[in-house]
């Protein structure tokens, strides 16, 4: 070989190995399933944030990586979130992988969104179409989604009572109060469209016919308070209707969402009833905050539950113009108020039984000893009890506390040993306590060895020894009659706990018998000295009589229930918990306001607050959460 001929030869293998070497180490790797699973972590983390756009992109890439159904699947999810986006043309090839890739389901979930596509651009009777061709059995899940999409379809094609038939069925499919409600948005939003001065022609059910006769409110801009009287002469038509628990409340929550106290506030309380005194003691307090705390032009306006009937008051406090209410206070009454609710804002005075949780702006706020059992469970653990034993009296509310107490204490990983009841007529509580003790069975071992020996033998009964703490469930009457006696058994080393029924403010001299007892209490009671809020002040100046009454912490009741309507106007720009003389203030994502309550002491006969800070409440959910929510 001539050297030209060689030097040609060496340069064309070497280009040949560069070439090979070159396409071996830079060439793209086709992506894993880890790569789809990663991609797809990111992309729900960026869609929790409110990221669609990323979401979209990085479920596009997770579906290209992946294989079968779950490259189907999360193509579903890119398509999803581009049809949100206004971006169709960018879904359909993704639909397109979705269907070559899928299962049975997938495909017709992939028709669907193909329907949402051509609502998208105008053409219903396409979507119809696309959507009458599923083949059945048709799933829940494609169902449900199929169902919205026919609805919005037949409101664009001017079938107004078919498309709200099609969605007030779809509910029977969907699980959830979020779901439901936008549901009941996807209603609105299609009776915007109605440009008519009177309703559609109704259909004889109840609930489409309540929606059509909305149609004609739908497309005006109506104030806060024309709409509000529109909704209230629509709901004597239609009382029962879903819409008025749901979106027209949130409706009129959103156009009065402006923060700061109500012109407007309508106190219910039954105040000719037998609950006269606590319904006054709540009424003295809620306006002792307010000449405290109001400017001008709040008005506050007391409705009497007893007299007129909580509905009959309830109704006539929105018609005579109040923008907040507060009560009603009884139980029953506010089960009364409930389908009632909805278009003010309310708090009531005592939590109900049913269901309020699709109920925009319906607040509840109680002292219930339940809760204050709770918090004593929540205490002891933090303080490392493990074991307990409960004396508790044989009535309902006795029951209750025990119940609240023995869940929360079993939840923290606590053990409830043994309970006694005891006879809240009686003033001898032997009996219970040496069952509860143990003692009676010391006694009965002592016995029967002194009558084997035949002897005198001197003894000292020995209680139980595997007792962390002891529950006392207890007025202050019984408290006092029940404490020396556990302390005469023994039992004085033992900690002790009960709940704020134990202490009876207003007569110091007689409490004694209680020390050591620690117990749950408004802030304002066991430390007044170190209230900020200055309801003592205006208590002592304003009703200087009650300042030492039993019903203070009613009292206090009203004073925070007036400081949480300004709250709850505006929750989302407020610093929960909130200090009040209740307790600090915590509001749930049911609309509920508990209480953390701080812990006190029995010495030298007077209430003294202890340094523990209160444990928190369990599942309190983020306040960002609720202010979208209500």
């Amino acid at each position: 070989m001539k050297p030209a001929t060689h030097r040609f030869a060496s340069c064309f293998l070497l280009a040949v190995a560069l070439a090979l070497g070159a396409c071996t180490g830079t060439a793209p790797q086709r992506p894993s399933g880890g790569d789809a699973e990663r991609l797809a972590a990111e992309a729900q983390a960026e869609a929790r944030r409110g990221n669609d756009r990323e979401a979209a992109s990085l479920y596009a890439r997770a579906a290209a990586a992946a294989t079968g159904t779950r490259r189907a699947a999360l193509a579903l999810e890119a398509a999803r979130l581009e049809i949100d986006l206004g971006n169709p043309s960018t879904a359909e090839p993704l639909l397109a992988d979705a269907r070559a890739a899928g299962d049975a389901e997938q495909q017709q979930l992939s028709i669907v969104l193909l329907a949402r596509i051509a609502v998208l651009r105008g053409q219903p009777q396409q979507a119809l179409d696309l959507l009458n061709g599923l083949r059945e059995p048709i799933p829940v899940a494609v169902l449900r989604e199929a169902s919205a999409v026919r609805g919005q379809a037949l409101f664009r094609l001017e079938r107004y009572a078919e498309a709200v038939r099609v969605l007030t069925e779809r509910e029977v499919w969907l699980d959830d109060a979020a779901s439901i409600l936008a549901n009941q948005r996807l209603i609105w939003e299609g009776l915007q469209r109605y440009r008519g001065s009177t309703p559609p022609q109704p259909i004889g059910d109840p609930i489409v016919d309540g929606w059509l006769a909305l149609a004609p409110l739908a497309n005006r801009a109506l104030e806060p308070e024309e709409l509000r009287r529109e909704l209230l002469a629509w709901r004597e038509s239609y009382p029962n209707h879903p819409g008025a628990r749901g979106l027209l409340g949130e409706l009129l929550a959103v156009q009065r969402a402006d923060g700061g106290l109500p012109r407007q506030i309508g106190l219910l309380l039954p105040l000719s009833s037998r609950e006269r005194n606590f319904a006054v003691a709540i009424r003295d307090g809620f306006l002792a905050a307010h000449l405290q705390q109001a400017g001008a032009g709040v008005a506050v306006r007391v409705y009497d539950t007893a007299e007129l009937g909580a509905r009959e008051a309830y109704q006539r406090a929105q018609l005579e113009g109040a923008q907040f209410i507060v009560g009603p206070l009884l139980r029953p009454n506010v089960e009364e108020i409930v389908p009632l609710a909805g278009f003010v804002p309310t708090l009531a005075l005592n939590f109900a039984q049913s269901d309020t949780a699709l109920l925009p702006g319906f607040f509840q706020f109680a002292l219930y000893p339940e809760h204050e059992a709770e918090a004593i469970a929540r205490y002891a653990a933090a303080n490392g009890a493990r074991t307990a034993i409960a004396l508790v009296e044989s009535t309902d509310v006795g029951y209750r506390e025990l119940n609240a107490f023995r869940a929360e204490f079993e939840r923290l990983g606590g053990q409830i040993l043994d309970w006694s009841g005891y006879d809240p007529a009686q003033q001898d509580f032997s009996a219970a306590i040496t069952s509860l003790l143990n003692l009676s069975r010391s006694n009965q071992r002592y016995q029967r060895l002194a009558a084997n020996l035949g002897i005198p033998l001197e003894f000292e009964p020995r209680r139980r020894q595997d007792v962390d703490m002891i529950f006392l469930a207890a007025d202050a009457r019984l408290g006092r009659l029940l404490a020396p006696q556990l302390r005469f058994h023994f039992a004085g080393d033992i900690p002790t706990y009960a709940t704020s029924r134990i202490y009876e403010p207003g007569d110091p001299t007689r409490d004694n018998d209680l020390n050591g007892v620690m117990f749950t209490d408004g802030p304002w009671l066991l430390a007044p000295e170190q209230d900020g809020t200055g309801v003592a002040r205006e208590l002592a100046r304003h009703w200087p009589q009650a300042a030492r009454s039993i019903l203070l912490r009613y009292y206090g009741m009203g004073f925070d229930a007036y400081r949480l309507v300004a709250a709850l106007s505006d929750p989302a720009r407020v610093a929960w918990p909130l200090r009040g003389v209740s307790g600090d203030l915590v509001l749930d994502t049911d609309g509920r306001v508990n209480r953390l309550l701080p812990l006190g002491q029995f010495r030298a006969g007077r209430p003294v607050a202890l340094d523990d800070a209160p444990p928190a409440l369990p599942q309190i959910a983020p306040l960002e959460e609720l202010a979208s929510f209500r």
